[in-house]
């Protein structure tokens, strides 16, 4: 029986080909952002389907260019009347990096739409509202809701630096 050992020597190079652990070409003078809508909790206070069983919703959500998504990508979130959504990880809607000039203000707008799932007729947007995130940010926590308040999700908004 033979079992083949590798030593580590030191000074010998060890990285994958092509692997660096630098910076990439951001440079000194940009900054590179991950922007991130995360889903905390999703609530509703009435019945949304025509038969009064469950309500079967997924959110949509519009950025710049070709920066859209939607969540879940398959599926829906069913809810029953007064019913939450809550998920012990963070469940994110979308993200994007964002690379800007140092010291640059910089505003990115995002349309937030909750849709309503009906088989018998057109998905129906509940709810939608328009997010201004302006880079740097600090953590914010929005309310996303309908005119009535039948139905509300608690949105995190993060703007974050990193380096990579």
């Amino acid at each position: 029986m033979i079992i083949a050992r590798r030593i580590y020597v030191k000074g010998k190079k060890t990285h994958a080909k092509g692997e660096t652990f630098t910076q990439d070409n951001v440079g000194e003078e940009k900054e590179r952002f991950l922007i991130s809508l995360d889903l905390m909790s999703l609530k509703t206070r009435k019945d949304y389907d025509a038969l009064g069983r469950v309500g079967e919703f997924y959110f949509k959500i519009d950025g710049p260019k070709t920066f859209k998504a939607r969540f879940p990508n398959k599926g829906v979130i069913k809810l029953q009347k007064n019913q939450t959504f809550t998920s012990k990880a963070d469940l994110s809607l979308w993200s994007q990096f964002k690379t800007v000039r140092r010291n640059e203000e910089v505003v990115e707008h995002i349309k937030v739409i909750i849709r309503e799932m009906d088989h018998l007729k057109k998905d129906q947007t509940v709810a939608e509202q328009d997010i201004e995130i302006k880079l740097p940010q600090q953590t914010e926590y929005l309310i996303v809701q309908d005119a009535d308040e039948d139905i509300k999700a608690k949105i995190r908004v993060q703007a974050t630096r990193t380096r990579y």
